[in-house]
């Protein structure tokens, strides 16, 4: 196993290549002039299902406040800000601290694995909690892994949507199809008419 070379108190950076794709990690960072820290609060709050999320994702409590990181790492991914935001709504209600039952994290519900897959390690359970409750690194990873999606399933919203509740494997088994679960065709329509709602708004 590669040691970790944590630095930056265990911080989590980010940088954008010269072919233009977006970096994230927290473990032995590149030598790239243009690497960014993101913010990082190692408190860790109590843990609580995600809430029932308003048909008016806009007017969330939360909306507001992380409006305007979701429409920037939108940007920095190449995706539709109305997109993240829709999926946002529908994953965490716009709730920074919230863990799933299932132990998906935070304002995209991220779960601790996918972050891994992305370069973001942890500790232990504690640290990847506190790790993935930052608003920032959850909101790269979540839109980074939405924007592989989307490549993966040529851009088809509604299967790369199905795959971020169920896995990319479970579409590709049924034929890249949204797979016949109550709860993942629940959630793209959810999703979808979030969507919907958000495109050409700007609060």
């Amino acid at each position: 196993m590669m040691a970790a070379s944590w630095g930056h108190a265990g911080g989590v950076w980010t940088y954008v290549d010269a072919q233009g794709i977006t970096h994230i990690g927290n473990v032995s960072p590149p030598p790239v002039k243009r690497l960014r820290w993101l913010g990082f609060d190692d408190r860790v709050k109590g843990t609580r299902p995600p809430l029932v999320v308003s048909q008016r994702p806009m007017r969330q409590p939360g909306y507001t406040t992380v409006r305007s990181l979701l429409e920037s790492v939108a940007q920095q991914h190449g995706l539709d800000p109305a997109l993240v935001k829709a999926v946002a709504a529908a994953e965490s209600g716009f709730q920074p601290d919230v863990v799933s039952p299932k132990g998906a994290v935070g304002l995209m519900q991220v779960m601790p694995a996918t972050a891994a897959r992305y370069g973001v390690a942890a500790h232990n359970p504690q640290h990847a909690l506190a790790v993935l409750k930052d608003p920032d690194v959850n909101a790269h990873i979540g839109a980074k892994y939405l924007a592989d999606l989307l490549r993966m399933f040529d851009g088809e919203l509604e299967l790369a949507v199905a795959a971020y509740n169920a896995g990319e494997g479970a579409v590709l088994r049924h034929g890249r199809r949204i797979p016949p679960y109550p709860e993942t065709q629940q959630y793209v329509t959810r999703v979808m008419q979030f969507y919907r709602a958000m495109i050409g708004r700007d609060g």
